[in-house]
């Protein structure tokens, strides 16, 4: 292949070894590079600079209005190119997105989330793009001062369950962010996706946290056992194993609860919030559910290493703690609507079904990504009393 390079006056100089620097640079191992310049005395200088650069000086021919210098690029091509389609990301890929041709000797970040088959999703760019067109604010959007003022007990009921779902909410932002900077941009919509994860939960602490302090009691008590619940969560190092814990049998169950949290609330503002979070916290269920059921499908035995996480999971969780008796009495309240004793009991019975409910969803979810209906019931049983 031939290129043209129009000089016309430009002098030898830096601006005209760049130009040609450059035009090497992009140039395929013995494509010719045709300098048209109005000056007749490059020859020696271009024969120079060839000699250096590994280059070939071919021909000079005088035309009608300027000068052709034929040069010939004997050297190695300088940038790779990738398919599209690979699997593993390639080391040289660096900073870049998937499609740029990087160039040899390039830096290698050392990616460890290389794999598409551990992270991809169908549905990757369905899901950005409807986080996308989903934003909401959380100052301009809900009406805050439409909240009112609810019994002392039951605002202290309100105030402790937003502070659980803001421990919560914020597992859910570390565990992706903990994974972002190994993820190879080769896999471009994979980082783009989960940094829309992330800005999602950074968003759902906002508002929990103003929910919480909108009535003047502010986040409340931190359980010790909400806090080994989400600590098992945090410390799984495998990042199929973490999507699978964190967005299907987690967040899975999360928005069951936020459903239940909706349709007990009393006020407006409380039912509007939680339903805008329970939406995004969907997409973030969809993303893991398409994840892992691809990866299973791919690989049958991937499922052992889901089931020793959970199982894993719950042998730290045995010996530690059980379900928190402060959130559970403090969604009691809530789903009753009151502290006496009725309505208590009332809301109790409600928390029990709902567990029942998360339970049976659990596995539903299950099934659908791959695994078998049995084992999926074994699963969701052992699935943390703390919910997330």
């Amino acid at each position: 292949m031939q290129h043209s390079l129009i000089m016309d006056d430009v002098p030898i100089s830096k601006p005209f070894f760049l130009r040609l620097e450059n035009a090497f640079l992009l140039a395929s191992t013995n494509d010719f590079i045709e300098i048209l310049s109005a000056y007749d005395n490059l020859e020696q200088e271009l024969v120079s600079w060839c000699n250096f650069k590994g280059e070939k000086f071919i021909s000079k021919t005088k035309l009608k209005n300027c000068y052709a210098y034929q040069l010939r690029k004997d050297s190695a091509a300088r940038f790779l190119h990738f398919n599209h389609d690979l699997s593993l990301a390639p080391d040289e890929i660096g900073l870049a997105p998937q499609g740029v041709r990087p160039e040899i000797a390039s830096p290698n970040y050392h990616f460890e989330l290389n794999n598409k088959d551990e992270m991809w999703s169908k549905n990757l760019a369905g899901i950005y793009e409807d986080s996308k067109n989903s934003q909401w604010n959380a100052t301009k959007d809900i009406d805050w001062q439409e909240i009112p003022n609810y019994p002392t007990k039951l605002e202290f009921a309100i105030a402790q369950i937003m502070t659980y779902l803001v421990e919560n909410e914020f597992s859910a932002l570390y565990i992706p962010a903990k994974f972002l900077s190994q993820v190879s941009p080769f896999f471009t919509q994979i980082p783009l996706l989960l940094s829309s994860i992330i800005g999602d939960e950074a968003r759902h602490i906002e508002t929990f946290t103003k929910r919480a302090k909108a009535t003047g009691l502010g986040v409340l008590y931190s359980t010790k056992t909400t806090q080994q619940s989400l600590f098992s969560l945090f410390k799984e190092d495998n990042y199929l194993a973490s999507s699978f814990l964190l967005h299907i049998m987690g967040e899975g169950t999360f928005i069951d609860l936020l459903k239940f949290l909706e349709d007990c609330a009393k006020d407006e503002p409380t039912k509007k919030l939680l339903n805008l979070a329970r939406k995004d916290e969907s997409r973030h269920v969809a993303y893991g559910m398409s994840n892992v059921k691809a990866a299973i499908a791919q690989n049958p035995n991937k499922i052992n290493i889901l089931k020793d996480a959970v199982f894993r999971r719950q042998i730290y969780l045995d010996e530690t703690s059980g379900e928190s008796t402060l959130l559970i009495e403090s969604l009691a309240i809530f789903a009753g609507g009151g502290e006496s004793i009725a309505h208590f009991k009332d809301g109790f019975e409600q928390v029990e079904n709902l567990k029942k409910q998360m339970e049976k969803n659990r596995t539903k979810r299950l099934v659908e990504c791959g695994i078998d209906e049995e084992l999926a019931r074994d699963l969701s049983r052992a699935h943390t009393p703390n919910f997330m």
